[in-house]
């Protein structure tokens, strides 16, 4: 009878074991999920919060220096209109390279490689740029737009021991935000989709921070895509809704 005793009260002892192992399982991914939001929350109250709610378009003006050009000068220009309209011009050596997205389509030209007049970008392309005319950036209105975040602990990022979120925005589409802890800045972003069936990776910091009309930006960005290379793009100024003529988005005729 003793063993038998000996035995159930083992028995109940595992069973308790189990079950607060499993507590701690369910405690443990609660906890991280709250420390996404927590974190990302902190994050868009950072870089201004609600005054996101008013900015319809963004103008950008910036120079590049790519690495494999180096010593070369490179404009942009990029307007970006709230989830409808893009159009980024690129200029070198006297000639200009335009890519815009309008609406669900798109078009680009690219006299670099001999394309002089514009042509429609695939679907894929279009589907990728269409973040690009979220003002806001990714994670403000997640949940809106329908994302889901995930707590990947801490990564260094050149000597920061950043917060890295998981964004799953669905699609074949994700993204690694990288949260500096102090500022709560995003100081990195990772960038994987899927364009013309092929998986695609790109790597962006983020750095010289300003305020421009209460919003925070980053002025400095170096990027590296595989299918781009690195460079670094240089912010020389930003126009908070500015007049966009709506013509400018669409396809010239040949």
């Amino acid at each position: 009878m003793g063993s038998s005793v000996h035995f159930q009260i083992k028995n109940i002892t595992m069973k308790k074991t189990l079950i607060f192992a499993a507590f701690l399982l369910i405690f443990s991914g609660f906890a991280k999920a709250q420390s996404a939001e927590e974190i990302v929350k902190k994050h868009i109250s950072a870089i201004g919060g609600d005054k996101w709610a008013q900015v319809e378009a963004v103008k950008s003006e910036a120079k590049i220096s790519a690495d494999g050009a180096p010593g070369m000068s490179i404009g942009m220009t990029m307007v970006a209109v709230r989830n409808k309209s893009l159009r980024m011009d690129v200029s070198v050596m006297g000639m200009t390279q335009t890519t815009v997205l309008n609406g669900d389509a798109g078009w680009a030209n690219n006299p670099f490689m001999g394309k002089m007049e514009p042509e429609p970008i695939t679907p894929d392309q279009v589907k990728s740029m269409s973040d690009m005319t979220d003002v806001d950036g990714t994670l403000i209105g997640y949940k809106e737009k329908g994302y889901t975040l995930e707590y990947m602990g801490t990564e260094d990022v050149d000597g920061t021991e950043a917060h890295k979120i998981k964004v799953n925005k669905g699609n074949k589409r994700m993204e690694y935000s990288f949260i500096d802890p102090s500022s709560y800045y995003e100081i990195k972003n990772i960038r994987v989709e899927e364009v013309d069936g092929q998986e695609v990776e790109s790597a962006t910091v983020y750095s010289n921070f300003k305020t421009q009309d209460g919003l925070v930006f980053p002025f400095t960005i170096q990027q590296n895509d595989a299918m781009m290379g690195g460079s670094t793009v240089t912010i020389t100024g930003i126009t908070i809704n500015p007049l966009v003529d709506p013509k400018t988005f669409v396809m010239p005729g040949k």
